[in-house]
């Protein structure tokens, strides 16, 4: 099955498992539910050819702008250190190779340089803006360098303490925790998450973390691959659980899992956040972090979602590769999703807002760079049921029916995201299961 069909039909699922708590629906709105949970992908396809003759053509907005003439002239005005950032980077590939730790070490000197010549956060945003306006032009480390820069920042302007979890779930990823020298696909990812947490939070005194990897019934033993190096590199704030240990003790988040078998990502990844806030932290703000064990997301980029928690009060914050400001990269570049798949993201957004409203304006709800404060996660996490790779679309759904009529309860935070697909197993286990 397509797998946006098939994810328009989780969404289905779940407004009928919820429809009771439902708020702002429509009177339309169940027959919409009933048109999905009825549609064939043969029908599905049909339907999708012919929806972009709906869109309207009138003429766009943007040809109704006015500019300011001191504006203007500003633009026209030499930067000499935007000029010291393309000269740094002119020699750069466009892409960015996942395997490859030099280039994510030189998107890390980057960004300082960043930091040392824009010591202002506006003038940060204000560079970011005038690459994202061109994106394909500039190479994904400049990009990925300056998100990097903003969330340094804007961590820095946090004030108070905070403890982050960040919770990894892994299975059949005995191949990217190695080395490149180990495996062509390897991606080293253990030793370069913890790097990344290393250089966001230093120099950050009131500001601590730590890193929870949880093997998902893994039959290539991934845990115990990522045990062993965690133990060769002395980490103290690195742990490895084991879904079976959480099963065999009867957690309130395992209770439905007889096996690490029953679950696809989501009993993991619930295990890893429910371990992670059983924690105490005297006089923090603790909040838990999930994504996924590869290298899209460089997670050195959480300072831009704990901005969106902690400066702006919400609950929750997600990372996104789709709304205004956020970067998607292909082995080609930062070029963005294809025309087919934003057609697709497009109705799938739709059909989203249609069913689930509660989740407001959200566009990325399956971006794999979540976060959540603890406090909503206690009220949530067990009453949880989908331990699937679609599991967060419940979680969120979750989060938004606690928080009842707050309307700023979510956050989304534009991030640089690089496709890694060489050793995909939890997408291609889910297509796997519907052919």
């Amino acid at each position: 099955m397509d797998s946006y069909l098939k994810m328009m039909k989780n969404i289905a699922d779940l407004y009928r498992k919820y429809e009771q708590r439902m708020i702002r629906i429509t009177p339309d709105t169940s027959d919409f539910a009933a048109f999905i949970e009825n549609l064939k992908e043969s029908q599905f396809h049909r339907m999708m050819a012919g929806i972009p003759a709906m869109f309207s053509t009138e003429d766009d907005s943007l040809f109704r702008q006015t500019f300011s003439l001191e504006n203007l002239k500003k633009l026209t005005e030499s930067d000499k250190r935007w000029d010291k950032v393309l000269e740094t980077t002119k020699d750069m590939p466009l892409s960015m190779d996942l395997t490859d730790s030099e280039q994510e070490r030189r998107a890390f000197g980057v960004s300082e340089l960043l930091l040392n010549l824009y010591p202002l956060e506006e003038d940060l945003r204000s560079i970011n803006a005038r690459i994202i306006a061109e994106q394909r032009k500039y190479p994904v480390i400049l990009h990925l360098a300056l998100k990097l820069a903003l969330s340094k920042k804007s961590l820095q302007l946090i004030s108070g303490p905070i403890f982050s979890s960040f919770v990894v779930a892994m299975y059949q990823e005995h191949n990217r925790v190695r080395t490149k020298k180990e495996h062509p696909f390897g991606e080293d990812f253990l030793r370069r998450k913890v790097f990344q947490l290393k250089w966001l939070f230093e120099g950050e005194k009131d500001k601590e973390w730590e890193l929870i990897f949880v093997d998902d019934g893994c039959p290539e033993k991934s845990g115990e691959i990522a045990a062993e190096i965690i133990q060769r590199e002395k980490y103290k704030n690195v742990r490895v659980l084991f879904l079976a240990d959480g099963i065999e003790k009867g957690t309130p988040v395992t209770k439905d899992l007889n096996t690490p078998s029953d679950s696809q990502k989501g009993g993991a990844v619930q295990y890893g956040m429910w371990s992670a806030i059983q924690e105490h932290h005297d006089n923090d703000h603790h909040i838990v972090f999930f994504t996924d064990s590869d290298l899209s997301t460089n997670i050195a980029q959480a300072g831009l979602l704990l901005h969106q928690l902690e400066e702006s009060n919400r609950m929750c914050a997600i990372g996104t590769r789709y709304s205004a400001g956020g970067v998607y990269c292909t082995p080609k570049g930062a070029m963005g999703v294809t025309d087919h798949d934003r057609l697709m993201l497009v109705f799938r957004h739709f059909i989203r807002s249609k069913l689930l409203p509660q989740l407001g304006e959200i566009t990325d709800t399956q971006c794999g760079f979540k976060a959540f404060k603890t406090e909503i996660l206690k009220y949530v996490l067990d009453q949880m049921t989908d331990k699937r790779f679609s599991f967060d679309m419940e979680l969120l759904l979750l989060t938004a029916l606690q928080c009842g009529s707050i309307d700023n309860f979510m956050g989304e935070a534009p991030i640089v995201w690089i496709e890694s697909n060489d050793e995909s197993n939890f997408y291609t286990a889910q297509i796997e299961e519907t052919e």
